[in-house]
Order: structure tokens, then C-alpha cells, then sequence
């Protein structure tokens, strides 16, 4: 294979460094943009964000200052549909959605990736932190936490398979984060120091409520909050204001604290309870995916994360028809559907799996 390479940029350092790193290495690098800000939609105007105009000035400049070509491809309206539209709907119905994971699968891993190939490059690179290696033994690719903790993005990225990691670098996955700093800094980038972008790119002042509102159109009516009890506790805002595991700004006082613990989209229901009833006994997914062309085995042990922040939990893996069952053997709270289920090896717990969208929580 050869040695030419699309970076992504963000306007973002960790994507500037990747693009750097590459360019040292030897490869030939052209960075691209995907621009996919709407002004009419996108209630932020902050460089904050990783899709906004500064966002793409930051990168155009960056990528002058390291001396490679850059590019901005239109990606408003894929954005609009894959991301946008399914995170408010989802909303809409009770389910709590990730945007970013499909972000990174739509736009980045599927499109981006076949236009990449499809101009003649090798390989498209990336920011993330994750590390890409080959595994001579079972002569197939692999992927592995980063080795910065608090960075490590590899539960975003469970969706990739082998043949999209033939073509895929990620240039970060053995430095910290500090270290990417520096590296930036001591070649004179501006954006050394740059803030991260924080929260949803799309919502950045976490107003996930007025967002779907201003966007949709809606006000939504509001729900019927009930205890895990039966008993009905009042009224609350519409269902897209609530998540599971929730505790803050459920609309209603209560001599404890209360906790989210399910959402009836249908009834138009909040259903809460103490905090031991956020405990899960297991989970079902759809949609997976596996890295390995030989997947999980039933009854093995696998930790898995059900959201990003959370600490892997140790569990028991089984096939399902159109996906998988997950018994917990660890305690395990706030699992909801919409989020992702991400697997590692209970052997090798660095080791990504696979995963998939959760679609039931087993009490």
C-alpha cells in the first residue's frame, strides 16, 4: 500500500498533530474539513465548536503552517440527516441517542472514507486516541485503548471493521494528551492551547431541550413522573428534557434524591426511584458490530462500557438473533436505550471488540 494520507482536521490540536506526525513520518498529507455547520439550525457561534467557521479557519491555517494541502468538503446536508435528525427524533421518543457515534459512522467512517478511496489515497487519519495494530497470529487488524485514559476514544469507534481499517491511521494512540500539547507547541502552531470542544458540537450550551424544540418546531406536552412504586408524583417537562440516571432538574421536590430510572415514551411517562433502582441485571443490542472475524463466543466473560464516562463492567455475552445478550456480573446503572454497549476482552481488557445500540434494559 502507499503512503498517501487524508487527515481529517478538526481545527482542533489532536488532529493538527496527527497531520504533523504523518507528514514526519514521511507520508504524503493533504488535510480535509468536513464542514457541516448550519446557520440556520446550530444555536452556537462559538470556536468552541468543531464544526463552526473558525473551526475550519483554524484548520486552513494550521495546515498552511505545517505545509500540506486542505480542503473543505460540504457535509451539511449528510450531517443534517444522519445526525441531527435522528437525535432529535430519538429525543422525541424517549430514547437517549449519540450523536457523535454516529457522526464518526456515517460521516467519517462510511462516506468520508469511500471518497477518500476514491481520490486515489491510502489511508484516512484521524485524531482519535486509539491504537491500530496488526495481529501477526490471527493475521488481522486490532484496536486498543489509547494509552492517555482520560483521552482513550475507542468507544466511539467499535463500528469499524477490517476491511475499513486497512485504510485507517490513528497517529495519536500511543501519546497523552499533554504530549500532543507539546508537540504542537514546540512547532508553533496557534491552536497548542486550544480549548476542546465540549459536549455536543451541535449544542454546545447543553441546552438539549430548547435545541430540539427551536429545531423541530414542537412544544412538547409535559410528562407524568411516577415512582418505581406506583405512586404518581406530579408533572414534569416533556420527555426529551430527561435521561436515564438523571438526578437534577426532574421538576419535582421529593424529600430524597430521585433518579431517573425509566422513560415511557408511549404513556408519556418519567418513572424514578433511589438510586439502587438505576441497577440493571443485563442488556440487549442491536445493530452490532465486531472488529474480529471471530466474535465474542457464547457465555464468554467481556467487560463492557454502556456509556463513554462509565468504568467497564465485567458481564457475560450471548448471541441473540439479530444481536446480542449482556448478564451483568458487576453492578451496573443507568443502561439506556439508544446508547452503545462497547465489549472488550476480559483477557486482554485494552482490547475492543465490538459492540451495538441498546435496545432493552433487563431488570
Amino acid at each position: 500500500m502507499g503512503n498517501k494520507v487524508v487527515v481529517a482536521m478538526s481545527g482542533g490540536v489532536d488532529s493538527a498533530v496527527a497531520a504533523l506526525l504523518l507528514k514526519e513520518q514521511g507520508y504524503e498529507v493533504v488535510g480535509i474539513t468536513c464542514q457541516i455547520w448550519l446557520d440556520d439550525i446550530c444555536n452556537v457561534k462559538s470556536s468552541k465548536s468543531c464544526c463552526g467557521h473558525e473551526a475550519v479557519d483554524d484548520a486552513r491555517e494550521t495546515a498552511a503552517r505545517i505545509g500540506i494541502k486542505h480542503y473543505v468538503f460540504n457535509y451539511r446536508e449528510l450531517f443534517e440527516e444522519k445526525v441531527i435528525n435522528k437525535f432529535c427524533n430519538e429525543y422525541l421518543e424517549g430514547i437517549t441517542p449519540n450523536p457523535c457515534m454516529d457522526c464518526n459512522l456515517y460521516i467519517r467512517s462510511i462516506d468520508l472514507l469511500d471518497k477518500v478511496l476514491g481520490m486515489g489515497f491510502d489511508y484516512l487519519a484521524t485524531g482519535h486516541y486509539i491504537i491500530r495494530d496488526f495481529d501477526e497470529k490471527k493475521q488481522e487488524y486490532i484496536l486498543k485503548k489509547g494509552l492517555d485514559p482520560s483521552k482513550d476514544q475507542s468507544y466511539f469507534l467499535y463500528q469499524l471493521d477490517q476491511e475499513k481499517l486497512k485504510h485507517l491511521l490513528f497517529p495519536l494512540g500511543e501519546l497523552r494528551k499533554k504530549e500532543v500539547r507539546e508537540i504542537a507547541e514546540s512547532f508553533g502552531l496557534k491552536i497548542a492551547s486550544k480549548e476542546e470542544s465540549q459536549d455536543i458540537c451541535f449544542i454546545t450550551d447543553g441546552s438539549y431541550d430548547k435545541f430540539i424544540e427551536d429545531y423541530k418546531k414542537v412544544q412538547g406536552n409535559n410528562t407524568a413522573i411516577y415512582h418505581v412504586d406506583g405512586s404518581y408524583l406530579g408533572e414534569g417537562k416533556p420527555i426529551y428534557a430527561y435521561t436515564i440516571g438523571q438526578r437534577k432538574g426532574l421538576g419535582i421536590a421529593y424529600a430524597r434524591p430521585l433518579y431517573v430510572v425509566d422513560i415511557d415514551g408511549k404513556k408519556n411517562r418519567i418513572i424514578v426511584g433511589d438510586k439502587e433502582d438505576t441497577v440493571a441485571k443485563g442488556l440487549i443490542a442491536l445493530d452490532n458490530f465486531f472488529i474480529s472475524k471471530a466474535p465474542p463466543k457464547e457465555g464468554d466473560l467481556v467487560y463492557v462500557k454502556v456509556r463513554y464516562r462509565s468504568q467497564p463492567t465485567l458481564a457475560r455475552f450471548f448471541k441473540e438473533a439479530t444481536g446480542f445478550r449482556l448478564e451483568f456480573l458487576e453492578t451496573t446503572t443507568a443502561v439506556t436505550k439508544g446508547q452503545s454497549a462497547v465489549i472488550y476482552s476480559q483477557e486482554e481488557p485494552d482490547l475492543l471488540l465490538g459492540g451495538g445500540r441498546i435496545t432493552e434494559v433487563l431488570k
